[in-house]
């Protein structure tokens, strides 16, 4: 199937959408952190999941996942 909208594609929003439901998954191999919201941007050009953590000593940290799909020309 060829993309015909990047701006996002439907892959890369139902990517971001998937990273998101993962999140159970990725707290548990955070080792003495969690995560304390999520923030997730699928209209962007390139769609973001945005990670609100709490490590062990009670400091907050931001961890950006954004999604970005290369043109089908330049996959081989």
């Amino acid at each position: 199937m060829r993309t015909t909208n990047y701006n996002p594609s439907p892959l890369e929003v139902n990517f971001a959408k998937a990273f998101k439901d993962l999140t159970p998954q990725l707290e548990s191999r955070i080792e003495g952190g969690k995560v304390v919201n999520i923030e997730s941007i699928h209209d962007a050009d390139n769609p973001m999941v945005i990670f609100k953590l709490e490590d062990q000593e009670g400091d907050l940290h931001e961890v950006v996942v954004q999604i970005i799909q290369r043109p089908d020309a330049i996959v081989n």
